[in-house]
């Protein structure tokens, strides 16, 4: 027997010291909720869930950003709405003084209703504002500029080029063009006339526009017709009588465009688009290409390349054009990591970009020409609020994946921090058992070198 050592109540401590050990762990899961308080209690786990939580918290505010990119796009669109219905005013009233009933006063009180409502374009331009950032007046568009010098090459480009992919850095570009030959289709055979029949006139030296042309053949009697040609604005180059089948010639010059009049058998409607195909190759001011050589076919004389768009209105020449990009276009952060945005320009809507600064109704001539003009604003205009609603049903769809991954990444970390409430309690009962039976045999264990005082009697 001995007393100094007092082997069974050492083990009877140790059995005691580790299931209290464990039951403060159980009270620590079971009070917090989660099954790994500190890296000690799995390291790689705590490593994953803290990767998880970061994509987690991330992706709920990119959701957020999402919404409130809807909200500022929503506020463009509302105020391009307003300038949509004042410029259909603006049709309405310019075909009112189109009309020879009116007299010159009442085309002058015409008038001052339209530079009202020019007036106030150029106002919703400038003060629409979401956040205080102003949203009509360019600051959030994609600009492009060019050295006039740069572009007298004569390569017949209308206006800048136009930046179609939001997402192209601000910097010096150049746009090399070769091999342009001419392109004709026929959409709608008609008198007589088929594929090959009609071709412009000149086409090395043709100033016509590129796009669908309507050729008109009527009163076809003893050898002749009567020939009208409307552009692909829609507008009569003119008309011209001329002799058709064997009294007729091939490639007979008439506005512009050689048409086989010894094909023409019938009085019929023709359309055909004359359309121009050309290799294009996209550098940047250092000579990287950004986008590889490519030939394209114009459509209605605009051609995309490399995110890029250009506009000829006539016959398009070899060259090679110079132009810099400044991009201010809105960057919505979509994603909870870098990088993960998109782009939105937002162009103006002054009555200058729209083109219709200056119209004047107060003559016949005038007033047809701004019916013209506002046309072609309205669907500037159109285009623009197409494309924020796009980008709006694509943010929605958006938002849509972000709270699925949200909620799918969510249930993933929740399975590796979070504790199982029943099997801790179960682990906590059994350990609180153990440690009120390990308390009891301690006590029992100190009482035993007790057995030595028997000796002493």
């Amino acid at each position: 027997m001995k007393i100094n050592n007092n082997i069974q109540a050492l083990n009877a401590y140790r059995n005691l010291y580790q299931n209290q050990f464990q039951t403060s762990k159980n009270l620590e899961k079971l009070s917090s909720g989660l099954r790994i308080n500190r890296a000690a209690d799995d390291a790689a786990g705590l490593a994953i869930s803290e990767k998880m939580r970061s994509q987690i918290r991330g992706l709920k505010m990119a959701e957020r950003n999402a919404m409130d990119g809807i909200s500022l796009m929503q506020t463009s669109e509302g105020a391009m709405q307003e300038v949509h219905t004042m410029l259909q005013r603006m049709r309405e009233l310019s075909v009112q003084a189109a009309n020879d009933t009116n007299t010159e006063y009442d085309r002058e009180q015409i008038q001052k209703e339209i530079d009202q409502l020019m007036t106030e374009i150029d106002s919703i331009s400038e003060k629409t504002e979401f956040n205080t950032r102003k949203l009509l007046n360019g600051f959030s568009a994609v600009l492009t500029t060019y050295d006039q010098v740069a572009n007298a090459n004569g390569i017949n480009l209308d206006g800048f080029p136009k930046v179609t992919d939001a997402n192209l850095k601000s910097g010096d570009y150049e746009v090399i063009i070769t091999e342009p030959k001419e392109v004709d289709t026929m959409t709608q055979p008609g008198a007589g006339l088929s594929q090959g029949d009609v071709k412009f006139n000149d086409f090395e030296n043709s100033d016509m526009k590129l796009g669908e042309y309507t050729i008109n053949v009527r009163e076809v009697e003893n050898g002749f017709a009567k020939i009208e040609i409307l552009d692909p604005d829609g507008l009569s180059l003119g008309v011209k009588s001329v002799e058709i089948g064997d009294g007729g010639t091939a490639g007979h010059e008439i506005f512009g465009l050689a048409i086989d009049t010894n094909e023409i058998t019938s009085a019929g409607t023709v359309k055909v688009k004359m359309e121009v195909s050309a290799t294009f190759t996209l550098n940047d001011a250092n000579g990287n290409t950004v986008q590889a050589e490519r030939e394209l076919t114009s459509v209605n004389g605009k051609f995309k390349h490399g995110g890029i768009e250009y506009n000829f209105q006539s016959n398009i020449q070899e060259g090679e054009l110079e132009f810099s990009v400044t991009n201010n276009a809105l960057s919505f952060q979509i994603g909870p990591n870098t990088n993960q945005n998109v782009m939105i320009d937002i162009p103006q809507m002054d009555v200058v970009t729209l083109g219709i600064e200056g119209i004047n109704v107060v003559s016949n001539e005038g007033a047809n020409d701004a019916i013209f003009r506002i046309d072609q604003a309205i669907n500037t205009l159109s285009d623009a609020r197409a494309k924020l609603g796009a980008v709006q049903n694509r943010l929605e769809h958006t938002i849509n994946n972000l709270q699925v991954t949200h909620e799918n990444l969510t249930a993933s970390e929740s399975r590796i921090r979070d504790a199982d409430m029943a099997l801790e309690m179960t682990e906590f009962t059994r350990n609180n058992i153990l440690n009120q039976s390990a308390t009891a045999m301690l006590a029992q264990a100190n009482q035993l070198p007790q057995g030595v005082l028997q000796l002493l009697q």
